[in-house]
């Protein structure tokens, strides 16, 4: 990316995925999509109308190389969608999904000192009041690490890094990998890239239950 925004280098091409509508101050002229849809990881889906807008708005920014840009599709036969979401209005959102901070789960631990993260966690989502204008968002996948890194001695900050950290742990190689990771930092304080998934360094198993839950009321 800092290459293709160099005047000055032969980088006039950038491949991207939809992180490009992230938020990267790029100077585009043109947005090409390749693809109109995208997999969520649950399905394969079309782009939702924010989604569009905010890949296209990349190109042709106020202040930047090019103030006008522009927007179309590898496939022509994505062009309808193209122009439909770029019509649409944006849909007005009714709730907000919210996560704990680790400030916040560092102040509800001092309430349970003795308790796991996974139990800290589940506690605190269990309990805790929100106005109907916001959600908690789905901490499922967060919980799972929970369980694993809770055997690991490892500082309430530390764990909580590695339970907010983009792992299926549905996918083998993933969570794997997070787990050796993980044990090797609670070994050493450092990790080697190539001890990750390296055969035979040996690995924790993933439990199948939580562990160290609170129980209500206590």
């Amino acid at each position: 990316a800092t290459r293709f925004n160099d005047a000055s280098s032969e980088f006039d091409v950038l491949v991207a995925s939809d992180a490009i509508g992230m938020g990267l101050n790029l100077n585009i002229s043109r947005i090409i999509f390749s693809t109109m849809k995208k997999f969520d990881g649950v399905e394969l889906r079309d782009l939702t109308v924010p989604e569009v807008k905010q890949i296209a708005g990349r190109a042709g920014r106020y202040g930047s190389k090019f103030p006008v840009g522009e927007v179309t599709c590898l496939d022509s036969e994505d062009l309808p969608l193209l122009h439909k979401s770029l019509l649409e209005p944006s849909p007005m959102l009714e709730s907000a999904g919210l996560f704990p901070n680790f400030d916040l789960i560092y102040m509800y631990s001092r309430l349970h000192p003795d308790s796991s993260l996974y139990g800290i966690l589940e506690h605190f989502l269990e309990n805790a009041k929100l106005s109907e204008n916001y959600f908690f968002a789905n901490c499922e996948e967060v919980l799972k690490v929970a369980t694993v890194i809770d055997q690991l001695p490892l500082r309430l900050h530390e764990k909580y890094l590695f339970c907010i950290s983009p792992v299926d742990m549905n996918d083998d190689i993933s969570s794997q990998g997070l787990t050796q990771f993980a044990t090797n930092y609670s070994k050493k304080g450092i990790v080697q890239l190539r001890e990750i998934f390296t055969p035979g360094l040996g690995s924790l198993r993933v439990a199948e239950f939580p562990v160290g839950r609170i129980v209500p009321g206590s």
